[in-house]
């Protein structure tokens, strides 16, 4: 399940973890990051002047163990000014992923019925051919109807950030264990001896 949600915090050592697509790691509120999404524009902002003052992030938890986007920020020295991710609600969103994914639904439903639809019409082929071509386009079309509404639903909460709740960014940090402290020696050292008078 998708989750939306923003936190006021402290962005520190913001670094790319993947330069072929845009993944980053980075400290908030002193705790490591996974993996965090982003457009160049938003990183050189989040790296620019206020890098080290309080900002307030907003996130895009997409689920299916993918990279917690950042969906917009601001640094509360910039007031009123939110800097949006345009990736998430860009052209490929609204029309170039849901064609491909419904292109792929009616081309995986093909390749699965028509042995099972050939085999129960025998030599009725021509009525099969007919019933399979209109399932597995009725496939394709609710599968990228359904990517589109969910492009969409993204693209409105995106637009009403100011509706976003307070969230926890702890379940996507690192647990990290604390530096072992130096164990002191219970005993102190033993006093050098004394050295031996000088015979005269």
């Amino acid at each position: 399940m998708p989750k939306f949600f923003y936190t006021d915090c402290v962005i520190t050592d913001l670094k790319r973890f993947d330069f072929h697509i845009d993944e980053f790691t980075a400290r908030i509120n002193g705790r490591q990051t996974k993996r965090l999404a982003m457009t160049n524009d938003l990183y050189h902002y989040l790296m620019g002047s206020g890098h080290t003052t309080k900002t307030r992030l907003w996130f895009y938890d997409p689920g299916f163990n993918k990279a917690l986007i950042v969906a917009a920020a601001k640094h509360f020295a910039d007031e009123p000014k939110v800097l949006h991710n345009t990736s998430i609600s860009n052209l490929r969103s609204f029309a170039i992923k849901p064609l491909l994914v419904g292109l792929l639904a009616w081309f995986t439903a093909w390749a699965l019925m028509v042995i099972p639809v050939f085999s129960w019409y025998g030599a009725n082929a021509q009525k099969g051919v007919l019933l399979l071509e209109t399932f597995t386009i009725q496939v394709g079309i609710a599968a990228a109807a359904l990517l589109f509404g969910y492009a969409l639903w993204v693209r409105i909460k995106m637009a009403r950030l100011d509706n976003w709740q307070s969230g926890d960014i702890t379940p996507y940090t690192l647990n990290e264990s604390p530096l072992p402290h130096p164990i002191l020696s219970a005993k102190p050292k033993a006093a050098r001896k004394a050295a031996p008078e000088l015979v005269e």
